[in-house]
């Protein structure tokens, strides 16, 4: 019987060194830690393509129905995205910021490992739309996350350029205007993803949930969500915002979807975690 927890045991171990030589390579622009570091990378993402592809055969269906399993995809994501943006933009720096992200998530899940849902409502959950609305949630999840790293970047180069201070590492990266304009990119894809993520989600609960679903927190949270971002947007395309105050508000979004994430969860009566 092929065992999930072992093989779960050595991609947390070989992501940690990727992270590692990631961070020397951040130090010390060594390019033969860079090197290493993708290559471990890369085995991450295929041996997390095979354990998701072993569970969705063994479950039928993709496994997104417990915190673990959408800790662990949402990690698999952001490192798909972020091999994917660094293969066409060649973005050390960014690879390096993002994979810390990941790898946290990869521990986080940890805290959760083995704890399923109960199987009858495992079997309840299991429908084509409801896996849908779930992937295509967390795929904006990813978008936004990665868009949020970038806001990031961009203040610390602000702040230090505002100084007139400066550091080799930072010179390997883009500049101020590329930082924005990816940023805004990677809302302009999670947008739509969540929104059309939340139209399923809805369309599921009118056909399975009895209860009044729109006074549930998480999803008057996710609506309140996809507004923020939606003002991001409208400030951005229709105002013309730019630069420090565009990206501050984008963190502002950010945090308003953690807080969704993980908090609004706890109050909620039919999006249950165990």
């Amino acid at each position: 019987m092929f065992n999930h927890n072992l093989f779960y045991e050595l991609i947390i171990i070989l992501y940690a060194c990727s992270v590692l030589f990631y961070f020397v390579d951040f130090l010390q622009h060594n390019r033969k830690a860079n090197r290493l570091a993708f290559w471990l990378l890369s085995i991450v993402w295929i041996s997390q393509t095979a354990l998701l592809t072993v569970k969705m055969i063994e479950q039928e269906h993709l496994p997104l129905f417990s915190r673990f399993d959408t800790l662990f995809f949402f990690a698999w994501l952001l490192i798909t995205f972020s091999l994917l943006i660094n293969w066409f933009f060649r973005m050390d720096l960014f690879l390096f910021f993002t994979n810390v992200v990941g790898f946290t998530v990869m521990a986080l899940s940890l805290f959760v490992a083995g704890r399923g849902i109960p199987e009858e409502m495992a079997q309840q959950l299991s429908s084509e739309w409801l896996t849908i609305h779930i992937s295509m949630a967390f795929l904006s999840y990813a978008a936004f996350t990665l868009s949020f790293i970038f806001s990031v970047l961009y203040l610390f180069q602000h702040k230090l350029l505002k100084r007139k201070k400066w550091s080799k590492q930072f010179l390997r990266g883009p500049s101020l205007a590329q930082l924005d304009k990816i940023s805004f990119y990677l809302n302009l894809i999670g947008f739509p993803v969540l929104l059309l993520s939340l139209i399923l989600g809805i369309v599921w609960a009118i056909n399975t949930v009895e209860a009044a679903f729109w006074f549930d927190t998480k999803v008057v949270f996710s609506l309140f969500v996809l507004l923020m971002y939606g003002i991001y947007l409208y400030q951005r395309v229709v105002r013309g915002w730019s630069g420090k105050k565009i990206v501050e508000l984008n963190c502002v979004c950010f945090f308003v979807l953690l807080t969704n994430y993980f908090i609004s969860s706890l109050f909620s009566r039919f999006h249950i975690w165990s």
